[in-house]
């Protein structure tokens, strides 16, 4: 493959992403809405570790691992921020 190619890959690839990332928002903001009608805090330092845990199993590549995780870090931030709006 050419690089106009790869490049193009990625473009599909972050596509898929977007409108991945905009489902898992939407259900994000469900949950915020059950947790605050269940009287719940929004963050779940339990289930994030679980998550954590699960995903590194997962994924099954110890040089990746890292940057993964910061990846679900940072995306478990953005989803709690979101839980918070109306």
């Amino acid at each position: 493959m050419n690089l106009n190619e790869l490049r193009n890959e990625i473009d599909d690839i972050d596509q898929q992403m977007m409108e991945l990332f905009k489902k898992r928002m939407a259900v994000a903001k469900q949950i915020g809405k059950v947790k605050r009608a269940m009287g719940l805090p929004i963050f779940d330092q339990t289930r994030e570790k679980i998550l954590l845990e699960k995903r590194e199993v997962a994924l099954n590549d110890e040089a990746l691992w890292p940057a993964y995780r910061s990846f679900l870090v940072k995306l478990f931030e953005l989803s709690k921020e979101w839980q918070h709006h109306e």
